[in-house]
């Protein structure tokens, strides 16, 4: 029998989720000990089907504006974090899915480790990244933002990438993560117009709504208030740089990838923009040599816990160096 200490809460806030709760709860087998649900406002199955899982469920809409969008996910997890009895918290959403092997992971940190929370890796398409998903549940462990909210943690942080969630979004008939995010991150603004993460995802939404001269502004923005975080600042930096490569102004996407590769040389994304860009003006000697050096960075290095593309660091710039070797 577990002890409370070994028990774990998975939480998730919901809404309007019926084509996609189900796949996620099946994948959290074996990874929690009880169900935490709070829905912001379905109008489809969400709540059957939460209930049919055996959650504890709670419907709340104060965190939702006059219109009935959601206007502060901190609000909402922390509802659904003041529900849970674990000792241990594993927090998720409703599109995403945890691999198979990564229960019996979360078993053993909330088992064997002295931390007070585990960062996991996230994946959604190409990109990877780190961020705590599993802490301990204590009072000072609550979300913070608006949106891309965050968890102060009272205590050291572990790490384990074997712990994997992936994002798979279905969302048709719903107000897309880009709209959500212009609309969020803006409202933040107005109330503090410094919040440099706000302007950091502001600009990031911007660029994948296609608005990329707006979204160039944004991040120059952040780099001005930005001095010191060297990911944030090479992710800000290579976003202005993907933005002047899907404008096609391929000397200024060399530039800007220069740039990032100035703030951390050993980051492979920007090594491969600035040889595409290199490759787009058929300056196959120049494109050649960095994606070398992207094949030469090997993997993203530890201590880059944000939006690394794996295929950068192998698979990419080999099949462009083969292509190469086939013409010659």
């Amino acid at each position: 029998m577990r002890t409370r200490d070994q028990n774990i809460s998975a939480c998730l806030i919901v809404r309007d989720e019926a084509r996609v709760l189900s796949r996620c709860l099946e994948s959290l087998e074996g990874a929690y000990d009880q169900l935490c649900i709070v829905d912001t406002g379905s109008f489809d199955d969400t709540p059957k089907i939460a209930k049919e899982f055996g959650a504890k469920f709670k419907r709340f809409t104060a965190c939702n504006d006059p219109e009935g969008r959601i206007m502060d996910f901190a609000l909402a997890r922390n509802e659904c974090l003041a529900m849970a009895t674990g000792a241990w918290v594993l927090s998720i959403d409703a599109d995403e899915i945890l691999a198979k092997s990564s229960a019996e992971r979360i078993r053993w940190h909330v088992q064997n480790d002295k931390s007070a929370a585990v960062r996991v890796r996230l994946r959604s398409r190409r990109t990877e990244w780190l961020a705590v998903r599993l802490f301990r549940n204590h009072p000072k462990h609550r979300f913070r933002n608006r949106i891309h909210e965050w968890l102060p943690i009272a205590g050291r942080i572990a790490e384990d990438s074997s712990i994997l969630i992936t994002n798979r979004p279905d969302k048709r008939g719903k107000e897309s993560s880009a709209l959500r995010d212009l609309r969020l991150c803006s409202l933040v603004l107005q109330e503090n117009p410094k919040n440099r993460v706000m302007v950091f995802y502001l600009a990031r939404a911007l660029r994948l709504l296609g608005q990329y001269d707006a979204a160039i502004k944004e991040y120059e923005r952040y780099l001005k208030l930005e001095k010191k975080v060297v990911a944030l600042r090479y992710s800000a930096a290579y976003g202005i740089a993907v933005c002047h490569f899907l404008k096609r102004d391929w000397k200024r996407a060399i530039k800007a990838g220069k740039v990032a590769f100035a703030i951390d040389p050993r980051l492979a994304e920007c090594h491969c923009l600035i040889a595409d860009a290199y490759l787009a003006q058929a300056q196959h000697r120049s494109a050649i040599r960095w994606y070398q050096r992207a094949v030469a960075c090997k993997a993203p290095p530890a201590d880059h816990t944000l939006f690394a593309d794996p295929s950068c660091y192998s698979s990419y710039p080999a099949k462009q160096l083969r292509r190469f070797a086939l013409m010659q």
